[in-house]
């Protein structure tokens, strides 16, 4: 269903048929709901009105059931209730942050503590768990550069290890 910004309903064109029940209906069907009622009544001008706005009605939620079942929408990560709270604050972090943005102000002190979660979580630099690797290696074709991510990952991983072992074995005099 179309809205035009004057409030005008009209429905989208179907070069198949004209069938409300099935969600086909002609281009340009036009309603003005509100100019075709008496003024302070649910009574409409003319007696053949109702008739065509429930068939165009009918044919707008047929269509829209078609539009639905023909798009399957994969359901999101299931969360557990932990992890939802953290993630409905660090949104709501984000969003204060882009409003102060938007509007150009400055910080109120009473949403400092509010945008702490998100700069942690921006700040936060942990590496993935073999268990989110081996899910990004699953996904890899659709992540962009999934796999050259994958691979600094493990040079830097490598060469943190390096660097731990020869600290380890320099004594403290070296280190100053």
């Amino acid at each position: 269903m179309a809205l035009a910004p004057d409030g005008l309903i009209e429905g989208f064109y179907d070069p198949a048929a004209y069938n409300p029940e099935e969600g086909k209906f002609i281009m340009r069907l036009q309603f003005h709901p509100e100019r075709m009622r008496h003024q302070d009544s649910d009574e409409f001008d003319y007696p053949g009105c109702p008739a065509a706005y429930k068939e165009f009605v009918k044919a707008v939620v047929a269509y829209q059931k078609k539009l639905n079942s023909s798009t399957n929408v994969p359901k999101g990560l299931k969360l557990d209730q932990e992890m939802e709270n953290k993630r409905k604050i660090i949104v709501r972090s984000f969003s204060i942050a882009r409003d102060m943005y938007a509007t150009e102000c400055e910080t109120p002190p009473s949403k400092l503590s509010a945008l702490e979660a998100g700069a942690e979580f921006l700040e936060s630099n942990t590496a993935l768990t073999i268990q989110q690797k081996k899910r990004l290696k699953q996904i890899g074709p659709t992540v962009r550069n999934a796999s050259s991510f994958l691979e600094n990952l493990n040079k830097n991983e490598e060469r943190e290890r390096v660097a731990r072992n020869i600290m380890g074995k320099m004594s403290i005099e070296q280190f100053n």
